[in-house]
């Protein structure tokens, strides 16, 4: 006990005035860590969860109450903060949402670097993003596989780092054409970066219908597509889309329609002119004969009867008859004279 003395002189008198009071060190201590400074009025009292009492009337809770004289506790709040009126939280504590601040935040929201996990207080989303392979405002909904590494945009779903194979789109959900070679394509516009043999164009949409070895190349200013090393059998075009004339032999021909060859008989561009008479075969181009007709010699069916008719084969498959060996020899003679002995 702590004893203060005071003198007070007068003319006659001396009187002590002797003051005691207890010890208030402690009491004040304690009222600074607690937070708590009951202040006590000459015309009443406020409860002890008060921080500001002026004549019986509490203006301020300390943390953690709430309540007209503070006597209702906060629930759930962060740091115990709640709204002095209604004990709405000013905030959830981490890990939770709602108004109450006793919804769990879901579990697919990524867990901070203190290991809780942070979402919205009134909707829940999650505030620090979503775990892997997940996406949406309460990371509620699955990246697509077809994202490379299954990794996709929180908000939007789009995929981070490109498609697999065989697929395109922001979200990956459109297969790439068919033709692609590789199954691989453009992640925005889907463009092939190389087609399948037999395939031309962005989408490798275009054929290379009758073109020798399936190669061509397609001229996007002009739609058209050329045949760069000629057309298959029976097809001719700068396309190889027009079919050979039939008057060609084999319904062959060159790449402007022209016919690799005729049939015996004909010559001309499409084989439509017939050789010289007399003539089986002639040159293509310019109709000169290269293998005319033999001359058959036949007598008179009534100049001689005769059992028997000796019969003499000429060059080119040619043959004449006679009714007597001396004249075949002769006719012999005549021809090779007339045409060779070839």
């Amino acid at each position: 006990m702590n004893i203060f003395s005071t003198q007070v002189f007068h003319s006659t008198s001396t009187v002590d005035i002797m003051v005691k009071t207890t010890s208030v060190m402690p009491a004040v201590i304690a009222c600074i860590l607690l937070g708590i400074c009951c202040v006590r009025s000459a015309y009443g009292q406020c409860g002890d969860h008060c921080l500001d009492c002026k004549h019986g009337t509490c203006s301020e809770c300390i943390y953690g109450w709430y309540g007209t004289d503070c006597t209702k506790s906060c629930q759930g709040c962060w740091y115990d903060r709640c709204e002095r009126d209604t004990g709405r939280c000013v905030q959830c504590s981490p890990g939770y949402y709602s108004n109450a601040c006793n919804k769990g935040c879901p579990l697919d929201c990524r867990e901070s670097y203190d290991g809780d996990r942070y979402c919205d207080r009134d909707t829940g989303g999650c505030l620090e993003g979503c775990v892997p392979r997940r996406w949406g405002h309460q990371c509620e909904r699955v990246c697509s596989s077809t994202c490379e590494e299954s990794v996709c945009d929180q908000d939007e779903g789009t995929c981070l780092l490109g498609c697999t194979d065989g697929w395109f789109g922001q979200l990956c959900d459109t297969p790439c054409p068919e033709n692609c070679l590789g199954n691989r394509c453009n992640l925005f516009q889907g463009y092939c970066g190389r087609c399948k043999p037999g395939f031309i164009g962005r989408k490798c949409d275009i054929q290379c219908r009758n073109c020798a070895d399936n190669t061509c190349t397609y001229n996007e200013l002009l739609s058209s597509v050329s045949c760069t090393r000629g057309c298959v059998k029976g097809w001719t075009d700068e396309d190889c889309q027009s079919p050979c004339s039939n008057r060609c032999l084999d319904e062959d021909c060159n790449i402007n329609g022209t016919c690799k060859r005729c049939p015996d008989g004909y010559y001309g561009d499409i084989c439509t002119v017939a050789c010289e008479q007399s003539c089986l075969k002639c040159e293509q181009i310019s109709g000169v004969c290269t293998l005319k007709q033999s001359r058959e010699i036949r007598p008179k069916e009534d100049s001689y009867d005769l059992p028997t008719t000796p019969i003499v084969l000429l060059s080119h498959g040619s043959r004449i008859t006679c009714p007597r060996i001396w004249m075949c020899m002769l006719a012999t003679i005549c021809y090779g004279l007339s045409y060779g002995w070839g």
